[in-house]
């Protein structure tokens, strides 16, 4: 892979996570320091916490090792996030609200890739054409 296409993608990643993390902390009213912190947080941060991963990697369609990256956590942890918030959507309130910030960052992100902030679809080097082997009789 490229260092344009690694930059291009890291800098998708890094975007999408933090508008997920942003629509959260407005949804739910929780300070962005708060669930940007490394430690553990009471129930509300850690939700959160768990909903705006669990958006990077619905909405945002990134793979859950882009998430830990991005949240600073293992991948385990995000997965166990995703499962969590996935089964809480069996209560009306909790759809309604995952619905919502699902519609917000949809927005963002869509206007984020007309405003071409980032590539959708990364650029990957091309191969050199191959050459054909070779004859074992052939003069150099």
């Amino acid at each position: 892979m490229s260092k344009k296409w690694d930059n291009a993608a890291g800098r998708r990643c890094r975007l999408v996570a933090r508008m997920s993390k942003e629509v959260v902390c407005e949804a739910c009213s929780i300070p962005h320091a708060e669930l940007l912190a490394p430690d553990r947080r009471g129930g509300a941060v850690a939700r959160g916490r768990q909903m705006a991963m669990y958006l990077s990697h619905v909405v945002g369609r990134l793979s859950l090792n882009e998430v830990a990256r991005e949240f600073t956590r293992d991948r385990s942890t995000v997965s166990h996030a995703c499962i969590n918030i996935e089964d809480s959507r069996d209560s009306l309130l909790a759809d309604l609200q995952l619905d919502f910030m699902e519609h917000r960052l949809r927005e963002r992100i869509d206007a984020s890739e007309k405003a071409g902030l980032f590539d959708v679809s990364p650029r990957r080097h091309r191969r050199a054409p191959r050459r054909a082997p070779r004859r074992a009789d052939a003069a150099p």
